[in-house]
């Protein structure tokens, strides 16, 4: 029986053939632009941009160059910043470039004798294949051979239809740029301009911010400790018109006792202004700590009627709390929620010229989802539906020239809504029209949903 033939014809494993020029230029496009859309300083791109065209197409030098320093100052056009350009060469980034040379490109002005400044001036690429070419420049192209280029592409960097900046490539030996490779060195200049501008308004932005910040941060602490300035001598007024009014320094006659109860009262409404402002600074700043207990709701909303019903019985208002009739426990922070209360009521007061103040208490929910919700009422003024989206801005007043005549800061409802969120709740306007009164809402959980010494985010 005769075996197998020794001769039969074997399958033969070839090699995979390398890839093209072009499908490695296609496949560093590819890996460009999915890089550049990350997070990168100018340089970082700048210098990711020219990585990938020394691998992809072998040479050995890159060079970006922009018009102007950089990054460009900005100059305003109908309030809008705009990037200037200016009038000279500088050398953003450099890969394999000797520094001479390198040093010769910095600072050069647009009529120089070299390809960067040609092409900076007309926008057009300059393909120089042979040393010969290099060398139609004198000085640039001797020192370019002397560093051993032996061919070079310069090429336009463009960004939003102006020219920003020039790309440089070199190689050691004489090339012929054929069309596929014109387009992609001429594709790398224009992602170079996409990356650098886009790099540069991400750092301009991060700048910006952090300059926001810090000034928020610094206006906040100002109003902070001018808060505080004023606070310590506002009480040691109260202290001793009360020491007076007391009759501890001697008699006080009937008309001085009216007086000292008129600067008690401007005292207190002027202590509560700065209190306002105190508040909405530690919030500001981000330095408003939440610390919740088990709280009783009757007992801190009673706490708040009782610094607000002088003012109402001064303008013969009538206030009336409408709720259940079983005790309703909380686990909040007592002495925001009071304050909360204390700047609706005070808000509804101070614009209802007569009738009354009504508080509605109700619990909504069920076990972990129970939630607080207070209405507070009152037959004033209203407020007119235009402005009603601008109730809880900061200092905001629906008529400026009122806080001559009631003394507002603006603060008071920007305020109880900063510190209903801050313990998972919120104010909101349900009702209001002019002459109609207003309805403001707080709702808040039961149980308070952080963790207690909590800051509050800026």
């Amino acid at each position: 029986m005769l075996g197998p033939s020794n001769d039969t014809p074997r399958e033969v494993e070839r090699a995979p053939a390398p890839p093209s020029g072009a499908s490695v230029r296609l496949r560093a496009l590819a890996a460009l632009s999915g890089s550049l859309t990350d997070a990168l300083h100018p340089k970082e791109a700048v210098d990711l941009v020219e990585q990938q065209a020394l691998s992809a197409l072998g040479a050995t030098s890159a060079v970006v160059v922009t018009l102007g320093t950089f990054p460009p100052p900005l100059r305003s056009v109908l309030g809008a910043p705009v990037m200037s350009v200016g009038t000279t060469l500088h050398v953003v980034h450099a890969i394999g470039l000797p520094a001479e040379v390198r040093a010769a490109l910095h600072e050069l002005p647009l009529d120089a004798p070299v390809p960067f400044a040609e092409v900076a001036r007309t926008g057009a690429p300059l393909f120089l294949p042979t040393e010969a070419a290099l060398r139609t420049y004198p000085d640039w192209g001797a020192a370019m051979t002397a560093a051993g280029a032996g061919s070079a592409a310069v090429v336009p960097v463009w960004a939003n239809g102006e020219l920003r900046g020039v790309l440089g490539l070199a190689w050691p030996e004489p090339r012929t740029f054929d069309e596929d490779e014109r387009a992609f060195v001429l594709t790398l200049g224009v992602m170079c301009a996409q990356a650098i501008m886009r790099a540069h308004l991400r750092d301009t932005e991060r700048h910006a911010r952090e300059a926001a910040e810090l000034a928020n941060r610094s206006k906040a602490h100002f109003v902070a400790t001018i808060s505080h300035e004023l606070r310590t001598p506002m009480n040691a007024i109260l202290g001793y018109t009360a020491l007076i009014g007391d009759g501890i320094y001697g008699a006080v006659s009937a008309l001085q006792q009216e007086h000292l109860g008129r600067v008690r009262a401007s005292g207190q409404h002027l202590l509560g202004l700065i209190e306002e402002l105190l508040g909405y600074a530690r919030i500001e700043a981000g330095e408003a700590v939440v610390r919740p207990e088990s709280v009783g709701l009757i007992a801190v909303l009673e706490q708040s009627l009782v610094l607000v019903r002088p003012l109402a019985e001064l303008k013969g208002l009538r206030l009336r709390v409408e709720g259940p009739a079983e005790p309703v426990e909380l686990y909040t922070d007592p002495h925001k929620l009071r304050q909360i209360l204390v700047n609706l009521l005070a808000n509804a007061v101070k614009f209802t010229d007569q009738g009354e103040v009504v508080v509605l208490l109700r619990v909504e929910g069920r076990d972990a989802a129970v939630r607080l919700v207070i209405e507070v009422t009152d037959t004033g003024c209203g407020i007119p539906p235009e402005v009603q989206a601008h109730v809880f801005d900061p200092f905001w007043q629906a008529d400026p020239a009122s806080t001559h005549s009631d003394g507002s800061s603006g603060l008071g409802l920007s305020v109880a809504r900063q510190l209903a969120r801050l313990l998972g709740g919120d104010v909101v306007v349900a009702r209001s029209a002019p002459g109609e009164g207003s309805t403001f809402v707080v709702s808040l959980p039961a149980q308070y949903p952080g963790q207690p010494e909590r800051r509050a985010a800026p």
